[in-house]
């Protein structure tokens, strides 16, 4: 044995390239082995990111399975059969390149030249938002992806109104009391999962951070949390409220904070506006003199400022919005509440104290910079489980109110905005608004088209001033163009790494026959997905091993570019986006179009040296490199060498970086905007005038109930979906590694159902089940167990799978997605996001129905594998 040598690393010989990873939409420093010849044997997390320190999630370790796919789109490929729909075989044959594009941009010319808006952008590649961007070079407003109101709908606008940034975090490297609301960030997805895991741990190991995760399911976070309370889906915000309740009611609120740093102590008249004096500044009670002033009349002193009671200004009756939101808050005591949520008022309670106790409200901390600030070291967390409400705006404003009462929000410990990107170093993403505050900035992504009747966009966005894009409303369109005025008819679907089919809700059947009746699709992928099933022309894109780019996008804690650089060069006959986009743009006649598209949303415009010039074509090697230099002055090369810019986050601009400016603890604008809105929809006499849901619209949010909790009894049970770290953001279970540790866990491969209401029903595990909503079906088998709310179904990402080219994809039972509504009484007329939760039944059925016996199934896998541990299988 002491001969042997033993070689615990059993690379080969080769090189270490720095680049970023893209199996998620975030951007995790990373380090590729690449052997000496030129096989990519290793990916492993880049240590000197301080972001991620090293650390890199499943899917990210998994990157080289993606890169060396057999199914990988290998040179562009032209259909030959006519007939589209899942798994269907499109009888692909190889064409050139220039065929490829010469088709390409003959089809898509044909709809430019008769009407822009029936072209559908499908575009999703979050790491290149010039790509993603691309239809504004024509004037195009459409959207076809989820990366709208399927993310984060209604939690975007309203960081840009709260934080004036795209995301929100709690602050891990000062927080001590943690409530996890319906979200995976620091345990297994959203934020930089890899990252967050990184920070959120050390603040549980190191300081004993407290967890407290509120969610129907006992996810990741509610496994390692000390405390996991479970909670009726689409009730979040009503626990948020009765929280807020019980810290109005108790005096437990930074009352320094309120009146020194937000917008609490404006008078609000009877018609929710501000009132403002003659000048048009907004009043303040002083109870010093009595009277009222304008917000800035020098003589005010902070803690004079009133929070409550009632007033008479100028003949108008009046209440500080602090005492709007606590009058609002009457309805919403932890024992009304609980008969919405069903969690104890007593626990409420507790909670509540607890999370103000540990605010530790008065104190403060110096920071590094010199700067005395407060110290709130508990924070309320929260995401797409919690915020996925037909009432999203009310919603995540319910959750933020919570913050701000104990004076947490931008302070050490506390909630913390996150930008989607700075640009360049120094810029600051907060600006001065009216009347002292901070001006809020819903349109993250760039504004919504303007108001239009007939519509402009296929999917209504005019409809929606403070909104994200609403994929799911296309079928409005398509399903019932007379009422929704549709004039237009998209016939040509342009898209890049996006998979619409599968992740927008709705029904399948119908969607799948909006596709059928395009009359071109053109699809840019680098592997089969559901959406690619249906394309006329394969373009096919290199993959994140073999391309450039630099970009930020929203980590916590850190800032600066993380640069992606080919490890290998393409290994089939395949092109960057870029490349793809430049060529059918030139021969579309948009190209000088395109470059101003990506000078402004890259902020090249900036640093005029760095703007792309009419007439030219740049490479995404070209674009990686003016990132780098827009950031901190430095050259590609600087880039190539360290792989990233990454630092932790400037003090000033992680916290407080509204000094001096007042937060929107009441949001007017809110106000202004729904009435703008109606006021638009009469002139235009929009003929479902009547019917739209403007009372989303509101400055505080309310306890109105969503309408999930009033459909017919007969649907007895809640229905969620969820993913773990491995499926963060798609792009997942076609990949190997993916696939063998998903199926292997029970908590992916059967509907979660509580053991008591099993019982309670007559069901058992193992059993196949009918779930059907009001809106559609699926099928599956039943896993019992005691992490799951008792009225609730959980449904993985896992299984929501239906037949596709990707003959690595195994077929589910159905689609999640088909038992969710598409339609305004489930959309959040603010924001567009819709209801992401529903009621159900069940049904125990003797056997599967035939579909799924005609092929391998995820369930076919599943009891392969328990034979192959001699546990037996029951398909």
């Amino acid at each position: 044995m002491s001969n042997l040598a033993i070689n615990q690393n059993s690379l080969k010989p080769g090189k270490w390239v720095r680049s970023t990873c893209k199996m998620c939409l975030h951007t995790c420093s990373i380090r590729v082995h690449v052997s000496s010849d030129g096989v990519i044997n290793k990916i492993e997390g880049d240590p000197s990111n301080p972001a991620n320190a090293g650390k890199l999630c499943p899917k990210g370790n998994s990157g080289i399975m993606r890169h060396y796919d057999p199914q990988r789109f290998k040179q562009p490929l032209r259909r030959t059969n006519p007939q589209k729909g899942p798994g269907i075989d499109p009888k692909w044959v190889p064409i050139s390149w220039e065929e490829a594009f010469d088709i390409t941009a003959r089809e898509i010319k044909k709809s430019l030249d008769e009407d822009p808006r029936k072209i559908l952008p499908s575009l999703e590649d979050f790491q290149k938002m010039h790509i993603w961007n691309w239809p504004l070079a024509f004037g195009n407003h459409n959207f076809y992806q989820s990366g709208g109101t399927m993310c984060g709908g209604a939690y975007h606008p309203l960081n840009g109104y709260i934080h004036s940034s795209f995301g929100a975090v709690n602050d891990a490297k000062y927080c001590n009391y943690w409530i996890s609301n319906g979200a995976g960030d620091g345990f297994s997805s959203h934020l930089h999962a890899a990252s967050q895991s990184h920070w959120v741990a050390k603040a549980r190991v190191e300081r004993g951070m407290k967890v407290v995760s509120v969610e129907p399911r006992m996810s990741i976070a509610g496994a390692k949390a000390e405390e996991w309370i479970p909670i009726r889906p689409a009730a979040d915000r009503h626990f948020a409220m009765s929280m807020s309740h019980v810290l109005v009611n108790e005096g437990l609120c930074d009352y320094v904070f309120l009146r020194k740093d937000t917008n609490a102590p404006y008078l609000v008249g009877p018609d929710q506006r501000f009132v403002r004096d003659a000048s048009g500044q907004i009043c303040v009670w002083d109870t010093a003199s009595n009277s009222a002033k304008p917000w800035n009349d020098p003589s005010l002193k902070n803690e004079n400022l009133a929070l409550e009671g009632e007033y008479v200004v100028n003949g108008v009756q009046c209440r500080p919005a602090f005492q709007m939101y606590k009058d609002i808050l009457k309805e919403a005591t932890p024992e009304a509440m609980e008969k919405v949520t069903t969690v104890p008022a007593d626990t409420v309670r507790r909670i509540a104290r607890e999370f103000a106790k540990e605010a530790r409200i008065g104190e403060t901390i110096t920071l590094p910079d010199g700067r005395t600030v407060p110290f709130r070291p508990a924070a309320y967390n929260y995401y797409r489980g919690a915020q996925g409400r037909k009432t999203g705006m009310m919603t995540n404003q319910a959750f933020q109110l919570v913050n701000m009462l104990v004076g947490n929000i931008d302070h050490p410990g506390g909630r913390c905005g996150v930008t989607l990107t700075d640009g360049s170093i120094d810029n600051n993403h907060c600006h001065p608004g009216e009347c002292g505050q901070m001006l809020g900035i819903p349109h993250q992504l760039g504004h919504m088209p303007p108001f239009s009747w007939p519509p402009n966009e296929y999917h209504l966005a005019g409809f929606f001033p403070v909104g994200v894009n609403g994929p799911h409303l296309n079928m409005l369109s398509y399903a019932e163009p007379e009422k929704y005025g549709s004039t237009f008819t998209p016939d040509v679907l342009v898209n890049c790494h996006s998979n619409p089919i599968w992740s927008i809700q709705g029904p399948r059947d119908k969607w799948l026959q909006f596709l059928r009746d395009m009359r071109f699709i053109v699809c840019v992928d680098v592997i089969p997905t559901e959406m690619t099933d249906f394309a006329d022309i394969i373009l096919p894109s290199s993959d994140y091993l073999e391309t450039w780019n630099g970009t930020m996008i929203e980590p916590p804690y850190t800032e600066g570019i993380c640069f992606r650089q080919p490890a290998t060069t393409p290994i089939y006959d395949t092109k960057s986006e870029e490349e793809i986009f430049y060529e059918i743009s030139e021969r579309l006649g948009i190209l000088d179009q395109y470059n101003e598209v990506i000078n402004l949303v890259l902020g090249f415009n900036q640093k005029p040296h760095l703007k792309l010039e009419p007439g030219k074509k740049y490479t995404d090697r070209d674009i990686a490199g003016r990132v780098g230099e827009l950031w901190n002055d430095k050259p590609i090369e600087w880039y190539m060498e360290h792989g990233h810019s990454s630092t932790e986050k400037r003090l000033d601009k992680w916290y407080r970086p509204w000094e001096g400016m007042r937060l929107l603890f009441y949001i007017e604008d809110l106000v202004i905007q729904r009435e703008t809105l109606r006021q638009q929809f009469e002139e235009a006499k929009v003929p479902f005038r009547d019917e739209w849901p403007f009372d989303d619209y509101q400055p505080l949010p309310t306890t109105v109930l969503d309408p999930i909790h009033l459909e017919p009894a007969e649907y007895n049970l809640y229905a969620i979906t969820f993913k773990d770290i491995q499926m963060n953001f798609g792009e997942s279970l076609s990949n190997p590694w993916i696939k063998d540790i998903t199926y292997r866990d029970p908590v992916h491969t059967g509907l979660l159902l509580n053991r008591g209401t099993a019982k309670k029903l007559g069901l058992s595990d193992g059993d196949v089940v009918l779930v059907e909503s009001p809106y559609g079906k699926l099928y599956g088998r039943l896993t019992t167990t005691e992490a799951m709310h008792h009225e609730t179904l959980g449904v993985s990402n896992a299984l929501s799978r239906t037949k596709s080219e990707n003959r690595s994809v195994l077929m589910a039972g159905g689609h999640y997605n088909d038992l969710l509504p598409y339609d305004m009484r489930n959309t959040d007329g603010a924001t567009g996001q819709p209801e992401t939760s529903c009621r159900v039944k069940l049904t125990r059925l003797d056997d599967w129905p035939d579909f799924l016996k005609e092929g391998s199934t995820v369930y076919d896998l599943v009891d392969s594998i328990s034979n192959a541990k001699g546990k037996g299988g029951t398909h």
